[in-house]
């Protein structure tokens, strides 16, 4: 079994290169293979050189008119899965990938909600989701810009999505055997990755959701500390299968033709074969 680690992480904007090398290495260090940003704050007419360091591959999303928003995706330049297809909002709210690593394929997708509409939003994002997967298993990670259960995923026990809304949301999860990574591993566990300096007030606003089925890969799920943005990295690993060897052929050693004694028992064994 090889191990596959990802996180998601709210940054807050990705266009300084110091800060952007200091994510970059703390993320190395945490041995994360994908990572999936909000919030890049990337113009799609001037996007920053990233190929560099320890993240050489990415994927960007944008906002075509703005500099706000905007979601990308990067491989650590050990993990090398091929990307079978792709899907890239041009506003810079989502981006699909789906990736074969030996016998292992995932439908990657990288979200980041809107502050206000957040369920319609997430019934169309689970839509377009379902179709692009095509039957293959999710990891999705994002910014929902709204919590699950406000008694334990808020400092404050209430949410501006009402429980109806909240039960639509979780239904669509449900309709694509989609789990939440965290409270799986954490059950009443109150812990939170966005801090609200304006309100004074904590909330559990970034997600890891994988496929129940994954669930069989030895799953964790953690959060780091709120080091350059208001928002917490939210990290998830999995145990994944190993690509298929190449099968073992069978060949008949040559010299034992030219052994007499050997030759003799095959021959009675034919025979023995034949008249029974």
């Amino acid at each position: 079994m090889t191990s596959l680690s990802f996180c998601t992480y709210n940054a807050r904007g990705l266009n300084k290169p110091e800060k952007r090398s200091q994510i970059m290495y703390r993320l190395h260090k945490k041995r994360v293979m994908l990572a999936m940003f909000q919030e890049t704050h990337f113009k799609a007419s001037s996007i920053p050189k990233c190929e560099r360091g320890y993240y050489t591959t990415w994927f960007h999303s944008p906002h075509l008119d703005k500099k706000a928003g905007g979601v990308s995706i990067a491989f650590h330049k050990t993990f090398h899965p091929s990307v079978l297809s792709s899907e890239i909002d041009s506003k810079g709210r989502y981006i699909f990938l789906k990736l074969s690593e030996g016998q292992n394929v995932f439908t990657i997708a990288n979200v980041y909600f809107p502050n206000q509409g957040q369920i319609p939003f997430a019934s169309k994002i689970l839509r377009k989701l379902a179709r692009f997967a095509d039957g293959s298993s999710y990891i999705l990670g994002g910014d929902l810009n709204m919590v699950m259960d406000p008694t334990v995923d808020s400092s404050t026990g209430k949410s501006s999505i009402s429980p109806a809304s909240q039960h639509r949301f979780v239904q669509d999860l449900s309709s694509l055997r989609l789990v939440d990574l965290w409270r799986v591993l954490h059950p009443g566990v109150r812990d939170f990755s966005f801090h609200s300096l304006a309100h004074n007030s904590y909330a559990r606003l970034d997600h890891l959701f994988v496929s129940h089925n994954l669930l069989d890969l030895d799953p964790h799920c953690s959060m780091d500390g709120f080091l350059w943005s208001d928002h917490s990295p939210v990290y998830g690993r999995l145990q994944t299968r190993p690509p298929l060897t190449r099968p073992f052929t069978w060949r008949l050693n040559d010299n034992l033709l030219n052994d007499s004694v050997c030759m003799s028992d095959i021959r009675s064994a034919i025979t023995h074969f034949l008249e029974r």
